[in-house]
């Protein structure tokens, strides 16, 4: 069975848990004034992360991908004396509880700004102080590991065997609870579905599959014939996998509004044997989320759990 879930913004509510303030509005503020936006962001960012929930319930949906932004700022020097962990320790304990009692799985995508394998230490340090963002919030709600941050292996460069290297080296400078969490995905113009495979195999990371990558970037491999050394990286954990469809021929990276029922099914039809959780990444989010539950049941099909994990 599979359990299908959308990325960060719903377009069938008012409430997202994303709002958010940039340094150069902080920097008009004196320090407390600056504090006290910070915290009615993050204050309206967990309402809207609570309310959004609960509509995910109701339509049973329990795959989630919690936007970066969640807490405003929170890995840069504007926001360095804002002890938000500890000012917001109730509201993650309580969400939590939402998460865990409802069995929902919140997942994490930083942004394209993590590149673990960058050549540039500069950058890596900030990778890794972003990665350890997440991994925070995730361990304040008291999630299991079944809540992964998923990254890219990154740039390519000059030389395709030491920017794998590099990945590798330093994977080792993240903290425990960075890697506990990290899964790597397939990209779309960078390192094939073989190449990501490789590497998690390497370092025991789970390998999170997108297909339209796949179908964007690969050497003539056949995923399907691929799937059980995906599935088997994640051990005990349930795996995770990404779908989308291309926004046209002429446009073929872009994700389209909604997803191809026709694709969707025969991408279903390879995960039979399988518990997978499915992140949709279109344009419409939940609206297509439940326009393609729709475009299933009109062909018979009932492969989703609706229902929570156990």
């Amino acid at each position: 069975m599979i359990r299908l879930g959308y990325a960060c913004i719903s377009v069938k509510t008012k409430n997202n848990p994303n709002k958010k303030t940039t340094v150069a509005q902080l920097n008009k503020l004196e320090p407390q004034a600056r504090l006290k936006k910070l915290r009615q962001i993050l204050q309206t960012n967990f309402f809207n992360l609570m309310d959004l929930l609960a509509y995910n319930v109701e339509h049973q949906i329990f795959l989630y991908r919690l936007p970066s932004e969640f807490v405003p700022l929170a890995t840069h020097s504007a926001a360095e004396n804002w002890d938000w962990a500890r000012e917001f320790a109730w509201d993650f304990r309580k969400t939590g509880e939402f998460i865990r009692n409802n069995g929902i799985r919140l997942t994490a995508h930083p942004g394209h700004f993590c590149i673990l394998n960058s050549d540039k230490p500069a950058v890596v340090k900030t990778t890794i102080a972003d990665l350890a963002y997440h991994a925070k919030v995730f361990d304040l709600l008291e999630l299991d590991d079944n809540s992964v941050l998923v990254t890219h292996i990154g740039a390519v460069g000059d030389d395709r065997s030491a920017a794998l290297d590099r990945f590798a080296a330093n994977f080792e400078q993240l903290p425990d609870a960075v890697k506990r969490r990290l899964a790597v995905e397939n990209d779309d113009t960078s390192f094939t579905m073989a190449e990501a495979l490789e590497l998690c195999e390497r370092l025991k990371l789970p390998m999170v599959f997108d297909y339209h990558h796949h179908r964007c970037l690969n050497n003539g491999e056949n995923w399907v014939d691929y799937l059980p050394r995906i599935i088997q990286t994640w051990g005990n954990r349930t795996p995770k996998m990404h779908m989308s469809s291309p926004k046209s021929e002429s446009d073929f990276r872009a994700h389209a509004d909604n997803i191809n029922p026709e694709e969707f099914v025969s991408f279903l039809s390879a995960l039979a044997d399988y518990n997978v959780d499915i992140v949709l990444e279109c344009k419409k989010k939940d609206d297509a989320l439940l326009t393609l539950r729709r475009e299933l049941r009109k062909r018979g099909i009932e492969a989703e759990a609706l229902a929570s994990a156990p």
